[in-house]
């Protein structure tokens, strides 16, 4: 009889968390907020859209547009790379584990492999993702316009406008999956169903610890499958352990890529500041060597 009271009371907890879950999401649809913020995302697209119109024939390529926005056009180099040499090139300089990752991705569900890299495997990490039914996309269905044609001060006063919207409700929308996932009783690929829809839980892909690996066969499977990471490499050549000339060998141009953005000012002066701060602390580093 006992067992049975338990089972009663995990079905009754079960049902009474899917409630509640399914509660949060459907409260967040009735009262306009997420169909809000499918609104002001797509309204974002249309106003960058007009500001990069406006400015893209003008020599400069920062523009402080009012409104404490700055717009700027920057340039992107997009590399093809030979990992596996890349990888043995670092292995060689003995910093193979200590840029290189790894990721169930790089492994394509190859099962030999997985279990190779299985005892370096981290602990799995999830997110919510949301579907919706017929109800759900038609309550949330989003009148499109399909551009703006306005002045750069209109633009830019609009610019302003939806940021400061656009952030609300994404840290409303934030607060409500952290609640959903704070219950932590979802399984992997389970579904909580509710009037507009379903949450599903499901997993990122794996990631292993690469400096605990010793074993050379797996030393050699992380040469041939692992991916540095890019921003490691960077502080590594920054810090003098590696010259850019030495991974020119490992990469081809293949593209340069104009990219626009709109930043707040304090937001720029913020990741120049950043910026200028890591690359202090690479110069004293490698001077301290």
């Amino acid at each position: 009889m006992d067992g049975q009271r338990v089972d009663e009371n995990d079905i009754r907890a079960e049902a009474t968390y899917h409630d509640v879950v399914g509660k949060l999401m459907e409260s967040f649809i009735e009262n306009g907020s997420y169909k809000l913020m499918k609104e002001l995302t797509f309204e974002k697209e249309i106003i960058q859209k007009n500001i990069h119109d406006l400015l893209r024939h003008h020599e400069a390529k920062r523009h402080e547009i009012g409104y404490n926005l700055v717009a700027k056009f920057t340039t992107r180099k997009v590399y093809q790379y030979d990992y596996t040499g890349l990888n043995e090139f670092l292995y060689d300089r003995g910093l193979l584990q200590e840029i290189t990752r790894l990721t169930s991705r790089n492994l394509k569900k190859d099962q030999g492999l997985l279990k190779v890299f299985a005892p370096y495997r981290l602990q799995p990490e999830f997110y919510i993702k949301p579907s919706f039914n017929k109800a759900g996309r038609e309550l949330l269905k989003v009148e499109k316009c399909s551009e703006l044609d306005v002045s750069l001060e209109e633009a830019a006063k609009l610019k302003r406008e939806n940021h400061e919207s656009l952030r609300k409700v994404r840290l409303e929308y934030k607060r409500v999956i952290t609640q959903i996932e704070s219950y932590n009783k979802l399984l992997p690929e389970q579904k909580v169903k509710h009037k507009y829809g379903s949450l599903s839980r499901l997993q990122k892909p794996f990631t292993y610890d690469v400096k605990r690996i010793t074993e050379p066969h797996a030393i050699q499977l992380l040469m041939e499958f692992g991916k540095p990471n890019m921003e490691k490499l960077e502080l590594y050549i920054a810090k003098g352990f590696i010259s850019n000339s030495e991974i020119e060998s490992f990469r081809a141009l293949k593209d340069i890529k104009l990219e626009f953005v709109i930043l707040d000012i304090d937001e720029e002066r913020a990741i120049l500041s950043s910026f200028h701060q890591r690359k202090m602390s690479n110069l004293s580093s490698y001077l301290s060597l």
